[in-house]
């Protein structure tokens, strides 16, 4: 049940994205939320704060023609009872004539908040980022025997 709810959430969040409804964006975040980001990590400390970075964030996406977002996959993977993580594969930023902006795979960390699931962390990276992890590590894993 956990994982559909967290599903769910990731689903909630997309279509307040591609709606540019900040305020319900900021509200499926916990507070103080973080993103790790190429320019470095960003401790946003609470939704007034996530709203105003958002708002940032699409003003430069729309100078670049974005219309919406796409995600080819959701994986879910249960770290305990309280905390899980959400793989966000293919994500694609597309123009309205569907020609692609960007593609990025990204990572949140969910929390179990007052018997709700948030997003407590994002990060995001080139696509594959976090399955050419899973493969150098396996790879470590088998010198070693």
């Amino acid at each position: 049940m956990a994982k559909e709810e967290i599903a769910d959430l990731i689903e909630t969040y997309l279509l307040a994205w591609n709606a540019r409804d900040f305020e319900k964006m900021a509200s499926l975040f916990s507070e103080p939320a973080t993103y790790i980001v190429p320019s470095g990590n960003l401790h946003i400390p609470d939704k007034d704060a996530l709203v105003s970075k958002l708002r940032q964030q699409f003003f430069a996406l729309e100078a670049e023609g974005f219309d919406h977002t796409e995600i080819e996959e959701v994986v879910v993977t249960m770290c305990n009872d309280y905390a899980a993580l959400a793989e966000l594969r293919n994500l694609r930023r597309l123009k309205s004539d569907g020609s692609e902006i960007a593609a990025i795979d990204a990572l949140y960390i969910c929390v179990l908040e007052e018997g709700r699931w948030r997003l407590s962390v994002a990060m995001a990276g080139d696509c594959g980022w976090n399955r050419d992890i899973e493969q150098s590590q396996i790879a470590e894993i088998a010198r070693e025997f």
